[in-house]
């Protein structure tokens, strides 16, 4: 038999933000049992990847887990590799911010282990060709990304048994692929028919390289995986398997393989990521067709290569709350660049020391915002997580803060790149993100102390997943049991989720204007079944700036039936120390009166209410909350009294754990029935302010 050599690579991440217990668990249940396997079979060699996130709390909380690793670099049975810092989407961000995350991971492990990263690990797989020359230009020899890619590109997965050279512009990077069908075999099949999958290679091709790359977390994290993999024994039987047949079955390093034997030839990879992530991206409806598609010729590799979805960027367009997270990302990048370009070395030295510290800081921030887990969603909560999303905010405000510099005055251009423009209004206390052609609403409200932005909740949608979970809930038998990978898991962490599948159909923001069917009950809205008669929701304002802050108009229409009532809608947004206050006038300019339901809708990205603070009120006149984790309380004043109806915003949302029910803030709409008589006006003031507690 010939010899064949197997390329074991192990990636271990944890976001930035995750709960401090959640990176304990990880390192007691996967990170840490695995090294020590991996220290138990010297002769086996691999590939280690972490994250400086995870690199962070190691070393502050586990350095001994560090020690291992030293030795076993040491002894040249581990290769560590490098990648972006906080664990970028590295097409995603600046080229600048590209490289500078590939430098600090890279020293890091130069000062720590003494040793120079050759590899990359590349987050998540996405790959876009122009990404080899700044990977190369960074150091980097070769990068792993997975087979799926290479069907992508016309190859038979099958037959890839090394590693191949891409290029961009004349400058050259290695690619090795990863097996898919030994990513799911591993840990989840027995290992016998694991290590016969490997023999048919062996069979075929002499030198032939076999590649394992995968996340680390499914070694003892993910759901039944710990008793599997290690109180059952599966990982020790594997690699007992494997030192056994060393006489055909032999570890290596990626940088050892690429030393030793020659590139298969050259390759150029299309923008692509592993092939779940090409289903996660698409939009729902169309991620449920080509989840068919898929199923239907599941029995026929031949098609199924041919066969690909979507790939990362697509989230930016499928989640408006990633792409405002997104454009945030490339606005804070861009003030740094210009700060770093305005560094001066002719100031004097202590200046000089303080701003680069400034800089430093800011930078730092930068890049812990663009860890990428909160900006997209498939298998893992991702997006649908509040506090992971909380976290990129957090550390983009803190980078914008530490540049300083704010105008106190609204700004416009286009920010979230839909060519429209947005107004920003920055100070030392508060941003405040408008859209006027997004209903003249606010989307994004920064309290700059806190880092908080504080209307950082999800709309709720139909994911394609949500089909699987009503299938699951009518007949539950149907899940069968055992070892499984998470993407074949179907658990629900609630009874009756699919009570709680309701959706909208606008994005959820601030200062949104309904013109409410007069029938419609707090339920009705509740659950998004409303006759809205106002077409100002999805509608775009005229915008203009002046002394008094920023005002917004709009002649729209209510409908009542094929009946329409021109209404005229302006609302004047002025920002003061630890606020808003916003005027509303709403005029009739037709020659009839008009009655109608008109209801501001606000959304806050506190906790959910529950009891007396859920539901809804008469005659309201001041309405407070207060959020004791993230330090701030909210007090609305309303100067006409109004009716107030308070609901929790609700997603269900699919993670490695199961089906889960998320708060994502708290829905707060402010009801005026109103009658206006021909060419009549009605002023309403809001008052929103905020204290640091």
């Amino acid at each position: 038999m010939n010899k064949l050599y197997f390329l074991f690579g192990i990636h271990n991440h944890q976001p930035v933000g995750n709960f401090p217990e959640v990176f304990e668990k990880a390192y007691n249940d996967a990170y840490l049992p695995f090294l020590q396997a991996m220290n138990r079979h010297p002769k086996c060699k691999w590939s280690l990847h972490c994250s400086g996130v995870l690199w962070d709390f190691i070393v502050e909380k586990h350095p001994e887990y560090c020690d291992i690793v030293m030795e076993m670099a040491a002894r040249g049975q581990v290769e560590l590799l490098t990648g972006g810092y906080y664990e970028p989407i590295i097409t995603s961000i600046p080229d600048a911010d590209k490289k500078g995350q590939i430098e600090k991971l890279t020293s890091f492990l130069r000062s720590r282990f003494n040793v120079e990263a050759k590899g990359m690990w590349l987050a998540e797989r996405i790959w876009e060709p122009h990404i080899a020359k700044i990977l190369s230009e960074s150091g980097v020899k070769y990068t792993i990304v997975d087979d799926a890619h290479f069907a992508a590109a016309g190859r038979d997965v099958e037959k890839l048994r090394g590693y191949y050279i891409t290029e961009e512009q004349g400058t050259a990077l290695s690619i090795f692929p990863i097996s898919q069908r030994l990513r799911y075999a591993i840990p989840f099949e027995p290992v016998e028919r694991t290590i016969e999958y490997m023999a048919s290679w062996a069979k075929e091709t002499p030198n032939a390289a076999m590649v394992m790359a995968d996340d680390g977390e499914k070694f003892g994290l993910w759901p039944e995986t710990f008793k599997h993999v290690y109180q059952d024994g599966w990982l020790d039987r594997f690699l007992d398997t494997i030192e056994r047949n060393g006489e055909w079955i032999e570890t290596m390093t990626f940088s050892e393989y690429r030393d030793r034997f020659p590139a298969l030839g050259r390759v150029y990879i299309p923008a692509a990521s592993y092939f779940e992530m090409s289903e996660w991206s698409l939009p729902s409806a169309a991620q449920e067709d080509f989840e068919a598609i898929v199923k239907e010729f599941s029995g026929r590799p031949d098609v199924k290569r041919f066969l690909r979805g979507g790939f990362w960027r697509n989230f930016l367009t499928k989640y408006a709350e990633s792409n405002n997270m997104h454009k945030k990302m490339l606005y804070v990048s861009d003030k740094l660049a210009r700060a770093l370009n305005k560094a001066t070395p002719k100031a004097k030295k202590a200046v000089q020391r303080a701003a680069a510290v400034k800089l430093q800081k800011a930078t730092d921030a930068l890049y812990a915002g663009q860890c990428n887990c909160a900006y997209w969603h498939g298998v893992f909560g991702g997006l649908y997580l509040p506090h992971l999303r909380t976290a990129v905010y957090h550390e983009l405000i803190k980078a914008e803060s530490a540049l300083g510099a704010h105008s106190s005055a609204w700004n416009s251009f286009d920010f979230d790149k839909d060519g429209n423009d947005e107004f920003i209004y920055e100070s030392d206390k508060q941003n405040l993100y408008v859209s006027p052609s997004g209903g003249g609403s606010i989307f994004e409200w920064d309290i700059v102390p806190l880092k908080l932005n504080i209307l950082n909740v999800l709309t709720r949608r139909p994911e394609a997943y949500h089909k699987r979970l009503r299938e699951f809930l009518s007949n539950p038998g149907n899940n069968n049991s055992g070892i499984k990978t998470i993407h074949d898991i179907v658990k629900v962490k609630e009874d009756n989720l699919d009570k709680s599948l309701h959706f909208d159909w606008y994005r959820r923001a601030s200062l949104l204007d309904h013109f409410l069917h007069p029938d419609t009950t707090f339920d009705n809205f509740r659950t998004n079944q409303y006759g809205e008669q106002g077409d100002f929701i999805l509608g775009s304002y005229v915008a203009e700036t002046g002394n008094e802050g920023l005002t917004l108009r709009r002649q729209g229409s209510i409908w009542n039936g094929n009946a329409a009532t021109r209404i005229e809608v302006s609302k004047t947004i002025m920002p003061y120390d630890g606020g808003i206050k916003v005027r509303y006038s709403i005029k009739n300019p037709g020659e009839h009166p008009a009655t109608f339901l008109f209801a501001p809708e606000f959304n806050f990205a506190f906790s959910c209410p529950a009891g007396d603070d859920n539901g809804a009120f008469s005659a309201v006149t001041e309405w407070v909350r207060k959020d004791n984790h993230a330090g701030l309380e909210l007090r609305m004043k309303f100067h006409s009294p109004a009716d107030l109806w308070v609901h929790p915003l609700e997603t269900v949302s699919l993670s490695e754990g199961g089906f889960e029910k998320t708060c994502q803030g708290t829905v707060l709409l402010a009801l005026y029935r109103l009658t206006l008589a021909a060419g009549a006006s009605e002023t309403i003031a809001i008052d929103a302010a905020t204290k640091i507690l």
